[in-house]
């Protein structure tokens, strides 16, 4: 609306000219698109991020402030006092101030998830607080999430949700099993370290799960994040906001952003290795165990039964066969990004498409995944320098992989690659040049072939029929199990001379969701077909993975682990 828009706008102009504007802009309105990527990976790694996304510490300053307010208003207004303290439930009031403050904070914000979830959870907690009779706390959760469920039931597929919920149960728990006898700083400090602890365990199988790490110093920049955040930086952002109405004060705004940059200069000075630790994926299984496991322990007499879910779970992870490698396509779009693993090791075979000369998917999803499966890549070759094979370059280079070039481009990714056979722990990679340099950049296309001696993969690149035919008349090493499609399943590639000389028994089609070009084309999954290959396509299978066993392989599609029923046809 117009309003949100102005109130925005007010916001920005207010703190336009501060140096830590974009920590300012976010908590007040919401909106995180000012920030960079390299100041949301900061606050990542320290274990804040957390602290910018509107949700129930934000919501609860807020109703804290207005609920403050609001009896400061009453009180200052005596002759009133006594005859309203006679007739109506002050506290009921207090709350109603603090809980106005807080709809009209989300109300600015846009309704975002987080915060009306949030929201819904402060207001079902005050309806049972003023009218329930017991089992206030553990009820008034159960109500939340009803509510939260029946507005927005998509809200299940949000992490946000399970690590609010988590969280507040985790800070009413921590209340039910310490008593605070006495008021002081010293209490408080020791209760802020309590409840810090308990958060910081109980959402770790989340973290793990959900990011695939943690922030090592975590805990400690919380325990003095929070309380600066909402008894200092919170409060005074209101203040300035509402005295900029009326008053100049960017003065008092600059002596407030001169001493938080110089503290949050202070925090950046730490090693980046103390900051974050990368773990490998945290499964499913280990996420359900480990609460199982605290459950137990926090809720049962018979505490060393937590020992039971961890180990069911350790054992049939143990007992799971191993893939002696393991091939990735990734779903990038029209562009082809693959991962050839063993033990331990990668083989990247090009870097995806660039869109809009910035994005690229090195970011978002290699090296994500490199990190979440613990793979250490060796050997980097990319086919040929069309942007869609090349295209993530730059950001694979800014993660220090340039020495992955050494074997197969030594004279760099832009100059073709060297021909040759090579081995790579249990596998052997042969990489065929063609036998001349031709007009097309995509017949120039290094084609690699990767064997273990029983099942093998090819991937050609962009080769068209041209190069098909030259590779079958100098009789290279074409058979393979598994088949990247020549240039994404175009028409002009995929002859039946090349299907019938590489035999596979699966192909495997890079191509984007209704893209431009329509690839697959029909004629190529037609040919494919009459020689009664299987046919799996990024497009509508997302990342595919093939797992090579001593005997066997299997096929994994992303989109069959998220099988929700609404997206079924």
């Amino acid at each position: 609306t117009d309003l949100i828009k102005s109130y925005r706008q007010f916001i920005k102009n207010t703190y336009q000219s501060s140096t830590l504007n974009w920590l300012y802009y976010p908590l007040l309105t919401g909106d995180r698109s000012v920030m960079s990527f390299a100041q949301k990976e900061q606050l990542q790694q320290f274990g804040i991020s957390h602290l910018l996304a509107i949700s129930g510490l934000h919501i609860g300053l807020m109703f804290s402030i207005g609920f403050f307010i609001t009896r400061s208003v009453i009180s200052c207004l005596n002759f009133m006092v006594k005859p309203l303290g006679q007739q109506l439930n002050l506290s009921l009031i207090y709350s109603f101030g603090g809980f106005l403050l807080a709809f009209s904070y989300v109300y600015l914000s846009g309704f975002i998830v987080s915060a009306t979830r949030a929201l819904i959870m402060l207001g079902c907690y005050l309806l049972i607080y003023y009218y329930a009779k017991q089992a206030l706390r553990w009820r008034s959760i159960l109500f939340a999430l009803v509510c939260v469920l029946l507005i927005d039931p998509f809200s299940l597929l949000n992490p946000g949700l399970y690590f609010s919920f988590t969280a507040v149960v985790i800070i009413f728990w921590v209340f039910s099993v310490i008593s605070i006898s006495r008021v002081g700083l010293v209490a408080i400090i020791k209760t802020l370290v309590i409840l810090q602890i308990a958060l910081f365990i109980g959402l770790l199988p989340l973290s793990l799960y959900y990011f695939n790490g943690i922030s090592v110093i975590g805990l400690v920049v919380n325990l003095v994040a929070i309380p600066i955040l909402g008894f200092i930086i919170m409060p005074s952002l209101v203040l300035f906001s509402v005295l900029s109405l009326g008053v100049d004060i960017s003065g008092l705004i600059g002596v407030f952003d001169y001493l938080l940059q110089h503290a949050y200069q202070s925090l950046l000075l730490l090693p980046v290795d103390y900051r974050w630790l990368d773990t490998s994926q945290f499964s499913l299984q280990w996420l359900i165990s480990s609460y199982l496991a605290v459950l137990i322990v926090c809720f049962l007499p018979w505490r060393l039964m937590a020992c039971l879910p961890i180990a069911v779970t350790f054992f049939d992870q143990y007992l799971q066969p191993k893939p002696r490698w393991q091939l990735d396509v990734f779903d990038v779009g029209h562009g082809t990004m693959v991962l050839v693993s063993n033990q331990g090791k990668g083989f990247i075979y090009d870097l995806g498409p660039v869109y809009f000369n910035t994005f690229t998917r090195i970011n978002s999803t290699l090296v994500p995944y490199l990190t979440s499966m613990g793979i250490e890549v060796e050997v980097t070759l990319v086919s040929h320098t069309d942007k869609d094979h090349i295209g993530g370059l730059t950001d694979w280079l800014q993660h220090g992989y340039q020495h992955t070039f050494r074997l197969l481009q030594p004279n760099g990714p832009e100059q073709g690659c060297k021909a040759g056979e090579y081995r790579f722990y249990d596998l052997t990679i042969t990489v065929i040049e063609p036998a001349e340099h031709l007009k097309s950049d995509n017949d120039n296309s290094c084609v690699v072939h990767i064997s273990d001696g029983q099942f093998s993969v090819l991937l050609p690149g962009d080769i068209s029929t041209k190069r098909e035919s030259q590779l079958i008349a100098q009789q290279s090493l074409l058979k393979s199990t598994v088949l990247l499609s020549p240039h994404h399943g175009s028409n002009t590639s995929s002859s039946e001379l090349f299907i019938s000389a590489v035999a596979p028994e699966l192909v495997i089609h890079s191509t984007a969701y209704k893209g431009q070009w329509q690839l697959p084309h029909r004629h190529v999954v037609a040919r494919y077909a009459d020689h009664n290959v299987m046919q799996y396509s990024t497009a509508a299978h997302g990342q595919i993975k093939v797992a090579f066993y001593s005997h066997q392989y299997t096929i994994n599609r992303a989109r069959d682990d998220e099988s929700y029923w609404f997206l079924k046809d």
